[in-house]
């Protein structure tokens, strides 16, 4: 691990690049909620997150001697539009540094570059993007360690309007995802299980419910490919709809649901036949109570060589209720369920883990954009391997918003 001065300097640096999220591709996503700055033509929108500044009492998600720790998560973020003529280019930039004062392995330096160039006039309208991620934190529920690895995706197609409202689209993208050679965990080689490539082609129609709200209903063929574990190897088909909305204030977010056929190319590993679902909703009642939410449901490979990908589902919500002036209460729930697939058994009997979070805190308004606020949060994961896998944990946090 490098110094702690030489990657704050290059996590500072990222908020000056653009780089974009990886929500839904191909719906229209919603601008921030900071004021812009322009720049010439362009329309900035920064934002910055001091987040989960305080104690971890169990870093290392360990089921015996856990170990705690300071620590605290700076995200930079840069959203830009250049409009050119009739075309314009969307661009985000954004950054994750976490810091540990004691367990130095745990640091970590996360960037996100994405831009997208598209044509905005009546007809035709062409689009490509291309983005790169270079990721050093977790990443979701399974491995308990920060792995470093890129993911680099390039995306091309092209809207032809049909009526005022709707269009159809169609668009192909190709996206690699490679782990560093000396990343382990539990002994097992991650770039051997899970370094793979990914092609996929799609097609459907796009609506314009509003000027902000987009729905989109495609069907998508998605090959993954891995570089040394051709067991791993799978093809699927999956369609539904997409929607991403903004009404102004109330609603805003993006969300996907549909129908996955997930089909392993070797004849040992049964498939997946179901629903999948990923997003986030914003929804404000009354100016006063907020209800944050994200929910997922769909495959994904595991590190583990016997138990090849798992289902993973559940959600987060954090309700947000305004008290007196400035001063809000948050309620925080979170479950998260996990079961792996074996090789040459039935469907989703491996390992099975439920991962529960709830907890609670208080936020103060500065003013329109910037927020203070003090959580207390408590995570349990309960394991059909408990020897290894069952954990328990409190993190009291604090986190400052600017544009969030």
């Amino acid at each position: 691990m490098r110094g702690f001065r030489a990657w704050l300097t290059a996590g500072t640096a990222v908020a000056a690049v653009l780089v974009a999220d990886q929500a839904l591709a191909q719906v229209s996503r919603s601008l921030p909620e900071t004021r812009p700055i322009q720049l010439g033509p362009a329309s900035v929108y920064p934002t910055i997150v001091l987040r989960d500044a305080g104690t971890d009492s169990n870093v290392y998600s360990e089921s015996a001697t856990p170990r705690s720790d300071l620590t605290y998560s700076v995200l930079p973020k840069l959203y830009a539009v250049v409009p050119v003529g009739n075309t314009r280019l969307v661009a985000t930039g954004a950054g994750e540094l976490v810091y540990f004062r004691t367990y130095e392995d745990q640091r970590s330096l996360t960037t996100q570059l994405d831009a997208r160039y598209e044509v905005t006039g009546p007809g035709f309208r062409p689009f490509a993007s291309a983005g790169l991620i270079s990721r050093g934190g977790r990443e979701g529920f399974e491995i308990d360690a920060r792995p470093r690895q890129t993911q680099r995706i390039v995306m091309a197609g092209a809207d032809i309007d049909v009526t005022s409202i709707t269009a159809m689209t169609a668009w192909a993208s190709r996206s690699k995802t490679s782990f560093d050679e000396d990343e382990q965990y539990w002994s097992v080689s991650l770039a051997e299980q899970l370094n793979r490539s990914r092609n996929a082609v799609a097609a459907g129609a796009r609506f314009r419910v509003t000027p902000l709200t987009t729905l989109l209903i495609a069907a998508e063929m998605q090959q993954d490919r891995f570089d040394r574990v051709p067991l791993r190897d799978a093809d699927s088909l999956r369609f539904g709809p997409s929607i991403a909305i903004d009404t102004g204030g109330t609603m805003s977010g993006d969300m996907t649901a549909g129908y996955r056929m997930f089909t392993p190319r070797d004849p040992a590993l049964s498939g997946y036949r179901g629903l999948v679902a990923a997003g986030r909703l914003h929804y404000t009642l009354r100016s006063v109570t907020r209800f944050d939410m994200e929910v997922e449901r769909d495959v994904d490979f595991s590190f583990d060589p016997n138990q090849p990908y798992y289902l993973e589902s559940g959600g987060r919500l954090v309700v947000t209720q305004r008290l007196l002036g400035p001063l809000d209460i948050i309620g925080i729930g979170e479950r998260r369920d996990l079961r792996n697939q074996r090789a040459g058994s039935a469907s989703f009997d491996g390992r099975h883990e439920i991962t529960t979070s709830l907890g609670g805190g208080v936020g103060f308004h500065i003013q329109r954009d910037m927020r203070l606020a003090l959580t207390y949060e408590r995570t349990e994961r309960t394991s059909s391997e408990p020897v290894t896998r069952n954990f328990e944990r409190t993190r009291i946090l604090g986190s400052f918003n600017y544009g969030l």
